[in-house]
C-alpha cells in the first residue's frame, strides 16, 4: 500500500505533528502495490530461524493497481473520499510512504518513506524498515507521544496503547511492555510522519472498506473503533 500526502496548502515541513489538526487541508492517495513475482522472485527473511515473507525490494516488481487507488481530502478533521471528482487544484507532494504488513509470518509493518514502484528499496536507500518510535514528551503535562516513524530509537510505544487503537491501528506486538517496579508513563496519543498516520487505518479493515472506514472512523485526535474485519 502507498499512502501519498497531497497539500494544497503550505505546511511547515516540521518532524514531528502532535496530531493530524483538524484545520490542516491536504490531499490524501492510496494506492494498491501488488508484488510481480515474474520480475523478482519471492523473499524470504529469517530471524531466529524463523522465515518470513519480505517485500520486493526492487522498483520493477511491483504492479500498481491504479483502478483501485482512492483520493480523499482531510479538511476540517474529516476525511471525504473524492475519488470520482476532480479536485481542480494544483498541488505538490508533501510526503509519501509504502507499507506492508507481513502477517500471518510476522504482526511487523514494514515501511519506507518513498514509492517503492519508484525507486529501488535497497540498504543505500534505507532499505525495508519496522516500523518505529520516538519518544516525545508533551509540554507542561506528564505525557508521552510515541512518534511514528521508520528511523525510531524505540520499536514499542512510549505508553500503553489506548484499546481505541492497539491493535486496530497498530499490532499487540508494539504496545507499551510494561516492566515490575517502573511507574507506568502516560499516553500522549500518536503522532508523527504523515503519510504514515494516513496509512495505518488502510490495515485496520479489508481493502473494500477503506472509504467506509476514513470517512467514518478517523476524526480529529480520535480514532473510533470499528467492529469490521480486520485486513
Amino acid at each position: 500500500m502507498s499512502s501519498r500526502v497531497s497539500s494544497s496548502q503550505k505546511i511547515a515541513p516540521a518532524p514531528v505533528t502532535p496530531h493530524i489538526p483538524w484545520d490542516l487541508s491536504c490531499l490524501v492517495l492510496y494506492e494498491p502495490l501488488k508484488p510481480n513475482y515474474d520480475k523478482q522472485p519471492i523473499r524470504v527473511g529469517t530471524d531466529g530461524g524463523n522465515k518470513f515473507w519480505a517485500p520486493p525490494n526492487r522498483k520493477n516488481a511491483y504492479i500498481r493497481e491504479k483502478a483501485s487507488a482512492q483520493l480523499f481530502r482531510w479538511k476540517g478533521g474529516r476525511m471525504t473520499n473524492i475519488t470520482a471528482g476532480n479536485p481542480n487544484e494544483e498541488y505538490s507532494t508533501y510526503a509519501v510512504a509504502t507499507i506492508f504488513t507481513q502477517w500471518p509470518d510476522t504482526p511487523h509493518l514494514l515501511a519506507v518513506t518513498f514509492d517503492a514502484e519508484k525507486k529501488d528499496v535497497v540498504e543505500e536507500n534505507g532499505g525495508w524498515k519496522v516500523l518505529s518510535f520516538d519518544y516525545v514528551p508533551r509540554p507542561g503535562t506528564q505525557g508521552i507521544y510515541s512518534s511514528v516513524s521508520v528511523a525510531g530509537c524505540k520499536q514499542q510505544l512510549a505508553a500503553p496503547g489506548s484499546p481505541a487503537w492497539v491493535p486496530q491501528l497498530l499490532p499487540k506486538v508494539y504496545d507499551y511492555d510494561p516492566r515490575p517496579n517502573r511507574p507506568q508513563p502516560v499516553s500522549a496519543g500518536l503522532i508523527g510522519n504523515l503519510a504514515l498516520l494516513f496509512a495505518l487505518p488502510a490495515f485496520s479493515a479489508l481493502p473494500n472498506a477503506l472509504s467506509h472506514i476514513l470517512t467514518r472512523y478517523m476524526q480529529p485526535n480520535k480514532w473510533h473503533r470499528h467492529q469490521l474485519q480486520h485486513g
